[in-house]
């Protein structure tokens, strides 16, 4: 092909018409990648099976005229891959082919480093100029190439890179974007993903996991369309696949390759697209699967608390309210009253961007009986709701359930409403659990400062391992499974970190969890005696006897 177009005008002309309309025939008939750990680097382009499906889509997503003739304006789409499956390969040779045969296209590739983007064989105009060199003379139009910059002076296609910067897509409007390796980027991508938005309708977002704190794995919970590239579909990789005890695919290839990766985080990082392995995870995922499968149960009641005029609530099973409970409700409604329970509370700003969740815990059986999660309440009407929990659940002698909360940020509200405006007295108060005497404050509810809540998780997981906490729901451990490790030292979920949301920064993730932590802390401890109000004078002394002609002498007046 190459001798014969190379002296057969004719021939040239149907070719390019060819390589214009298929972008597989172009790749697989002209295009080369370089390989330097193979033996010959420069390797002819021959794509797979799954390359030509990847290729295809990504070619739908780019702007384009349909057949319909109506003009779509592009789509978002993501990649997630194991290494080594020739992603970057395909989205710089999809750009490449567009500024090759398609007029005034503009594209923009984007990495973490500028040197990523154009320094080296190995970064992304490495590849370009890699592609350009391996096309036939004939086929190379002229060109103006500048760093970060090539031009096709033919038709007046371009295409750029950058790296993350603060002005990252603002130099004008694109046909589509690279974001390589999104998921490594520094912040989480977060600032990346904001000011692209503008950019292109076409981002595509392409890398291999990096835990579940960043811009990428958002975008993939969103419900972006997403390629998935996994090893498995590579034909020298899968060779001899099978599956072990657990249904994991594995082959002689990937045995060999977990052998030479050092920590199973690189395994889930580089190898099996695992978002939540390729973390530091805090709680173990195994012990988690488990408990899970030990203990997850479908709740015996789902239904909502109706809060009335006077502050009292009365729960109504309707199958699809917030309340879910895993013990016997009697017909009022009632949970068993020969126990006592705990309410465990963290609180949200009640505006959407995260949950307020309730846990309770069944004192003689260590079992978590219930469980409700809103995000539209605010913190003083998530007190009265909390409150009517725990008059739902009440004990013996109608004591209703020890409530415990975070009492920082909008617990503060929340505590102030418990205790000052309901007059809520059966609360936990902060109690110094580092010193020996483990003296009780004055201060309601629990407050998480300095290691405070590492070892109130600390203690949770424990539980969990242990069996003093049984857990019977599988959303709120599995959402234990998204607490990490970070580099500090510190442990957080990881939703809470690097969030492009001010209000949704911090410890506003994984309030199941915290709520669950707080429950356990006090569920298996004494019940806090409440704040002693000042006592009366010693019935009979003369101090008594005082008080008791004032009270006369005041009645005496008032009935005068």
């Amino acid at each position: 092909m190459l001798e014969k177009t190379g002296s057969d005008p004719e021939l040239r002309d149907v070719v390019w018409q060819a390589c214009e309309r298929d972008i597989l025939y172009f790749i697989n008939t002209f295009c080369w990648t370089y390989d330097p750990r193979k033996p010959n680097p420069k390797i002819p382009f021959i794509t797979y099976e799954f390359q030509d499906n990847a290729l295809l889509c990504l070619e739908d997503s780019l702007p384009h005229k349909k057949e319909d003739g109506e003009d779509f304006k592009g789509s978002d789409i993501l990649i997630e891959k194991s290494r080594d499956m020739g992603a970057s390969w395909m989205c710089l040779t999809l750009f490449f082919w567009g500024w090759l045969f398609r007029p005034m296209q503009s594209y923009l590739m984007v990495s973490r480093k500028e040197s990523l983007v154009d320094g080296s064989a190995d970064s992304l105009f490495g590849h370009i100029d890699f592609l350009m060199k391996g096309i036939p003379a004939w086929m190379r139009p002229a060109v103006t190439r500048n760093k970060l910059k090539l031009i096709n002076l033919d038709n007046g296609s371009k295409i750029e890179g950058e790296s993350t910067n603060d002005n990252i897509g603002r130099g004008g409007r694109r046909g589509a974007m690279l974001i390589d390796e999104f998921a490594a980027f520094d912040g989480g991508g977060w600032d990346t993903l904001s000011a692209t938005a503008d950019t292109s309708n076409c981002r595509i977002f392409n890398s291999t996991p990096c835990g579940t704190a960043n811009a990428f794995y958002a975008q993939r919970e969103k419900g972006t369309p997403r390629l998935r590239l996994h090893w498995p579909l590579h034909p020298e990789k899968g060779e001899g696949l099978y599956e072990d005890e657990k249904g994991k695919p594995r082959s002689p290839w990937y045995d060999g390759e977990c052998v030479r990766r050092a920590h199973p985080v690189e395994i889930a990082t580089q190898l099996d697209i695992d978002y939540l392995g390729s973390n530091y995870p805090f709680f173990p995922p195994d012990i988690l699967d488990d408990l899970v499968s030990s203990f997850g149960l479908e709740p015996k009641h789902v239904g909502t608390m109706i809060m009335g005029q006077d502050g009292e609530g009365e729960f109504s099973e309707d199958n699809v309210g917030d309340l879910r409970v895993w013990c016997y409700l009697d017909e009022g409604g009632s949970p068993p009253s020969d126990r006592d329970y705990v309410v465990g509370c963290d609180v949200s700003q009640g505006t959407g961007a995260s949950d307020s969740a309730i846990s309770v815990g069944d004192r003689l059986s260590g079992e978590k009986v219930a469980e409700l999660c809103t995000n539209q309440l605010s913190a003083n009407r998530f007190a009265e709701l909390a409150v009517a929990v725990c008059r739902m659940f009440s004990g013996p002698g109608g004591r209703p359930a020890h409530l415990i909360w975070e009492a920082t940020g909008p617990g503060r509200t929340f505590g102030k409403t418990v205790v000052d405006d309901l007059r809520f007295g059966n609360v936990y108060y902060m109690t110094d659990d580092r010193s020996i005497k483990k003296r009780q404050t004055d201060k309601p509810g629990w407050f998480s400062t300095g290691d405070g809540k590492k070892d109130l998780l600390n203690d949770y997981r424990n539980a969990l391992v242990t069996k003093k906490f049984i857990n019977p729901s599988e959303r709120a451990v599995r959402q234990a499974s998204e607490f990490v490790y970070l580099p500090n030292g510190k442990i957080e979920h990881g939703g809470s970190v690097n969030s492009i949301d001010p209000s949704d920064r911090g410890d506003n993730h994984g309030d199941i969890v915290i709520a669950d932590a707080l429950c356990s802390k006090v569920l298996h401890r004494s019940i806090q005696k409440p704040k002693r109000e000042t006592q009366g004078p010693p019935l009979m002394s003369l101090a008594w006897r005082r008080q008791q002609r004032k009270e006369e002498e005041r009645e005496y007046i008032e009935t005068w």
